[in-house]
């Protein structure tokens, strides 16, 4: 339970001289390290395995800003590449404590392979395998407009629940569906009628993804609802669906190509993030 307290005016007014307490380093150097994982996303160019030419655009603000002092991730943020309007791949940062070491991760949502650069480097060229495009059975037909589906979208998502699994002792923690959307569209090229990002979180971490689109089915023409699983965890997480026992995606370095490059989801440390002299890492 919260407590709010009120003081009198009086009471919070600064004494004539009295300066207010400062921020601490780590609340000062804030807008520091969202420049710097701002231009630690934006180094790389992400394009369709067919076309080598022209790269999907990535979102230049962070669709989600998040923090889980479970796992220790004191700061991190999401960013999204789009395929038309669709979201074909997200990356993320996060600065984890004690000392502020700095993790990617990244995961495909897209049906095509990609090809993920830093300059001429190919880093990362996820295939499709994996929870794709998937026909979500015993589902409303999609309403005829975007809002009456984001209200659908949003009742689906709950039909979805899962559990992340921690390597030392195989322990789970629940995983938390974000009441809202991480991104949502209206129709895209490929001829979906549109969809919604949703998110699984612990705090307000993303570990699972789910993308929702309703789409004309070929061989009907009728309007049906498909999902997409992505994870944005390297533990071992098991998924359900109404209830049920569905999925379990295991850990991934205990697989045997778990930092193979052509995998959908991938992690990387990469050192320390140091902030400048004026903001200096906690403690």
């Amino acid at each position: 339970m919260v407590f709010a307290i009120i003081l009198p005016l009086a009471l919070v007014m600064l004494i004539p001289g009295q300066m207010p307490e400062a921020p601490s380093a780590w609340e000062a150097s804030h807008p520091e390290r969202l420049r710097f994982m701002k231009e630690q996303a934006s180094e790389f160019s992400l394009f369709r395995h067919a076309d080598s030419k022209t790269p999907l655009p990535l979102m230049p603000e962070p669709s989600l800003r998040y923090v889980n002092l479970e796992a220790d991730v004191n700061d991190g943020a999401t960013f999204l590449w789009l395929d038309g309007t669709r979201p074909a791949a997200a990356i993320s940062y996060s600065i984890r404590l004690p000392d502020s070491r700095v993790y990617r991760e990244w995961t495909s949502f897209s049906p095509t392979p990609l090809e993920c650069r830093r300059g001429d480097d190919v880093l990362w060229s996820p295939g499709t395998s994996g929870l794709l495009l998937q026909r979500l059975d015993n589902a409303p037909v999609p309403a005829t407009t975007h809002v009456q589906r984001l209200l659908q979208m949003r009742t689906l998502a709950r039909r979805f629940s899962g559990a992340r699994h921690y390597s030392r002792d195989d322990s789970p923690t629940e995983l938390r569906l974000m009441p809202a959307p991480l991104y949502h569209y209206v129709a895209d090229e490929n001829g979906a009628l549109g969809g919604a990002l949703c998110v699984f979180v612990i705090g307000t971490d993303p570990e699972l993804f789910l993308l929702l689109e309703a789409v004309r089915d070929t061989p009907t023409g009728a309007s049906v609802w498909q999902y997409t699983l992505a994870r944005m965890s390297s533990q071992k997480m098991t998924l359900r669906l109404d209830g049920v026992d569905r999925w379990v995606l295991p850990n991934i370095y205990r697989e045997p190509d778990g930092r193979n490059p052509s995998a959908r989801y991938g992690e990387t440390s990469l050192g320390r993030f140091i902030p400048s002299a004026a903001t200096p890492a906690p403690p």
